[in-house]
């Protein structure tokens, strides 16, 4: 019975919602479409101070999806965000704005309704009516339609109880039901639109405990300020050829480096034997990996061992959940006498199944079964999405204060990873950093039909530097939201994994790297490079010498 209260607890903390047959979800992004009637020529130089602004990806006809873009920027419950939207007309006229809340993929037939809180929107370069939503008109915001279904009836969620930004009113949308405004323009002349936006909290939302800042978790993070991962290694699937071999001796030359702390990638479901619901670890296994590890730990290193590639947890996490938990304990037991300054990282990127309220009572279990056998281990965990920065409002832990959260960051990912064939980008090459390019860089044949890739191309090739995709400028927004909800629920933040792939030119992966270092300790958030000495790595195993030492030491 207590599980079963612990899960729903978390289930309803989350703001994962099912009443009257309706699936209510917490929103992370918000979304506005700007749209060009088919006798105008499209916009010129479209762009947005957060997020991204795309053409339609789903539109088939070329002629349409350049009338139509498409932007996004990450939200939260706790606050308000801005983003600023800069376009030129090309012809006087009119167009059509749409504010919604993000696309989400129906479940058993179900689509999510993930509402948006909308409040002063504005336009320089053009009028927008009632943009502060105060103004109603036949129950709903006067100068806004509602053209795919009806408006909400006065008090219903997400208005009830909803504090406006400024003034008494706001607008709420959602991906079925869009705020629809017709905007006149004229050639020639600039707009910069500029909204807000707010994750509007579902039914049951339970707000998380901040747990102040100065933890156990708090004191273990400070202690980490650069680090880098022995990645391509212990998570590779054996027999497939791809994994690197580490020794005392890459541990003697990552201390040599400056280096603090390591973090060390696992694929534990390969080392694991299980009878009768217990887990076993191979002997053979440990006999290689905890020399590495001793020696870590003497050299002063900290030492970060997680959980890496459980490609079968994340894809049906109900069959495998026992597992995953048995694992764990297992490995707790194993290491439950060693040093403090060795961390357990539970699962390196969850995605896909495993995510939400799935994610959230995995950990729930996951700690309460680790904490049972070492009350006061630093353990480390990622937020769903892959470890993405914009979920961690998804993520609730329980109330335990010798938990770090480290995420993850390859923004911008057209240019780290250019070359990646595992990604599908191998016909990408030479995406410099930061951008614009001298000349500009054509779509590979090969990736025509990729419409993220073109959008990227199109801005990298014509934005100045200042708000070039492939510049400085998602790095910091991330972090800086990272930083934020750090101090917001006092829960330390590690950067877990960022890097540039070797298909890019070392020059420029330089640049990339110092300023992403830069970037996290103005922030105090410490960070471990991916990684040592593979496609991405600091080192070079042929010349024995470091790659990128004045980029992350000096």
């Amino acid at each position: 019975m207590e599980r079963i209260i612990r899960i729903l607890t978390t289930f309803l903390a989350l703001g994962a919602t099912a009443l009257h047959g309706e699936v209510h979800r917490m929103a992370t992004e918000a979304r506005l479409w700007i749209k060009v009637p088919a006798d105008s020529p499209p916009l010129a130089s479209i762009g947005t101070s957060r997020g991204a602004a795309v053409q339609a990806p789903w539109e088939r006809d070329a002629e349409a999806r350049k009338r139509l873009t498409e932007v996004t920027f990450p939200i939260r419950w706790w606050a308000w965000d801005e983003a600023v939207v800069s376009f030129t007309p090309a012809a006087d006229g009119r167009i059509e704005l749409l504010l919604m809340g993000p696309w989400g993929e129906a479940v058993d037939g179900e689509t999510p309704r993930q509402e948006v809180l909308w409040d002063d929107v504005t336009a320089n370069g053009a009028h927008i009516a009632n943009g502060g939503f105060d103004e109603l008109e036949n129950g709903g915001p006067a100068g806004w339609q509602s053209p795919w279904g009806d408006y909400l009836e006065p008090g219903a969620w997400p208005l009830a109880g909803a504090e406006a930004r400024s003034g008494g009113g706001l607008g709420a949308a959602w991906m079925n039901r869009p705020l629809q405004q017709f905007v006149d323009v004229r050639k020639g002349v600039p707009v910069d639109l500029t909204v807000h936006a707010r994750a509007a909290k579902p039914p049951g939302f339970i707000e998380p405990k901040a747990l102040g800042k100065d933890t156990p978790a708090h004191r273990a993070a400070s202690r980490m300020k650069r680090g880098v991962n022995l990645g391509n290694g212990w998570e590779a699937t054996p027999g497939e050829g791809w994994g690197v071999r580490f020794t005392v001796d890459d541990i003697d030359r990552i201390a040599d480096e400056g280096f603090d702390h390591i973090r060390v990638p696992v694929a534990w479901h390969f080392r694991l034997t299980m009878r009768d619901g217990k887990a076993g670890i191979d002997p053979v296994f440990l006999a290689e990996i905890e020399p590495v590890l001793r020696r870590a730990l003497d050299r002063k290193l900290r030492v970060m061992l997680n959980w890496h590639h459980f490609n079968d947890l994340t894809g049906d996490p109900a069959a495998h959940r026992a597992r995953f938990i048995a694992g764990w304990e297992a490995i707790c037991r194993r290491f439950k006498n060693w040093p403090p300054e060795l961390y357990l990282e539970l699962l390196n990127e969850p995605h896909s199944a495993l995510a939400g309220e799935t994610l959230n009572s995995l950990y729930q279990e996951t700690v309460s079964a680790l904490r049972a056998i070492d009350p006061d281990r630093i353990l480390v965990a990622s937020p769903g999405h892959w470890g993405a920065v914009r979920s961690l409002d998804l993520l609730r832990l329980p109330d335990d204060d010798r938990i770090i959260v480290t995420v993850h960051c390859y923004d911008p990912f057209q240019f780290t990873h250019q070359g990646a064939g595992w990604v599908g980008l191998q016909g990408l090459r030479g995406v410099i950093y930061p951008g614009p390019p001298e000349q500009a860089l054509e779509l590979p044949p090969a990736l025509a039909d990729n419409h993220g890739v073109a959008a990227f191309l199109d801005a990298y090739n014509t934005r100045p530097a200042a708000t070039n995709p492939s510049g400085p400028g998602p790095v910091r927004e991330a972090l800086e939201v990272a930083r934020e909800w750090s101090s917001r629920f006092g829960r330390p933040v590690h950067l877990g994994e960022f890097g540039a792939y070797q298909v890019a030119d070392d020059a420029s992966r330089a640049r990339y790297l110092r300023d992403v270092r830069r970037l996290a300790e103005e922030r105090s958030i410490p960070w471990t490079l991916w990684e040592w000495k593979a496609g991405f790595g600091y080192w070079d195993p042929t010349t024995k010498q470091p790659r990128f030492r004045a980029a992350l030491m000096k």
